[in-house]
């Protein structure tokens, strides 16, 4: 009897045991909420959720959280549909971002009785444009020669017989910016097709040549004047740049250390892929590539015999040289340094 009793008894627990894990189903679709990836310090935003469906066509609720700023979850819809106050709701959720530079983790999570919770998550990157904003240790001061384009200043400095820009030109005519945020278009400048590039420097200044380019690197002390790689001036030409107290170019012996001797402040922006223009001008899939890596930056010249393409110069975080490249003049997008000739 003893024996029969621990057989009933273990056979109840594992059915319980099951029981507790007995796995819910699934809400439909998948849970998704728009979020830029950067915004400005203090910046509110007010954020939807969408593509989930309950299966039984009954409420679902929604709280959100923000790390690290928010120590606790802010429910803005129950499963109802009214929010804690008693309002209706489609579970939108407002936040203002604190006034200061950091990376935050958006968090939306989703609930319904019955069913297993699901959640989507985001970064924002608060970001400020201008000297000392995000982008600092560049070498420029406020007090170096600068002019105005469209409310941003951008630094120039002569180098040999040319004058350069400093900082990426970032004119909103054509071009992308950054992550596809309109702010980033002031702090790595814009991504531009070779068409708009060419017409992006303000009047009196130019798109630099071939040419231009090989005077800049014997200025900078090249080692060599080999038209495919002007070696040696990676260091000379970068600057050892933060992005929100990021260092951007790695250290690598090959480079060695960087000492942005020659002004220029290149920083590693990368390149994007452009995609499909809409009519308006923009680019909605525009992918970035090789951030804290490259810095790329188009020529005038076209390639002979290859319509459609043009060159570009770069240089990388991993070698201590400048490198010419070709580039899709529709697809590619590349930063733009002005010049102009010794004043």
């Amino acid at each position: 009897m003893i024996i029969i009793a621990a057989s009933a008894l273990a056979a109840l627990s594992c059915k319980k045991e099951e029981e507790e894990a007995e796995v819910l189903p699934s809400l439909e679709g998948n849970l998704s909420f728009h979020a830029p990836q950067f915004i400005e310090p203090g910046q509110t935003l007010t954020m939807t959720p969408k593509g989930l469906v309950h299966p039984e066509d009954k409420g679902i609720g929604f709280y959100w959280k923000v790390t690290p700023a928010m120590t606790s979850s802010d429910t803005t819809r129950l499963e109802n549909g009214l929010s804690p106050e008693g309002q209706e709701s489609d579970g939108s959720f407002t936040y203002t971002f604190p006034d200061s530079l950091a990376v935050y983790t958006v968090a939306c999570y989703a609930f319904a009785e019955g069913y297993t919770g699901t959640s989507s998550s985001k970064y924002v990157t608060t970001v400020k444009p201008g000297l000392n904003g995000s982008l600092t240790s560049t070498g420029i001061l406020p007090s170096d020669a600068h002019l105005t384009v469209d409310g941003q200043d951008y630094y120039y400095v002569r180098i040999g017989d040319l004058e350069w820009f400093r900082n990426n030109i970032g004119v909103r005519k054509g071009g992308a910016p950054y992550g596809n945020a309109d702010i980033m278009s002031d702090v790595f400048g814009r991504f531009y097709n070779h068409e708009d590039a060419m017409a992006a420097c303000p009047e009196g200044w130019r798109l630099p040549t071939e040419e231009d380019w090989l005077a800049l690197g014997k200025a900078a002390g090249a080692e060599s004047e080999k038209y495919e790689v002007i070696e040696g001036v990676a260091a000379r030409l970068m600057a050892d740049a933060k992005f929100n107290g990021v260092t951007m170019w790695d250290y690598w012996p090959a480079v060695g250390t960087i000492t942005n001797e020659s002004r220029f402040s290149a920083i590693p922006a990368g390149y994007l892929n452009l995609g499909a223009r809409t009519e308006t001008g923009e680019y909605p899939e525009a992918a970035s590539y090789g951030v804290y890596e490259y810095a790329a930056f188009w020529t005038a010249d076209s390639v002979e015999g290859e319509d459609g393409m043009a060159y570009y110069r770069y240089m990388m975080a991993t070698q201590p040289d400048l490198f010419i490249s070709k580039g899709d003049k529709a697809n590619f997008g590349a930063s733009v340094r002005c010049v102009r000739d010794a004043q």
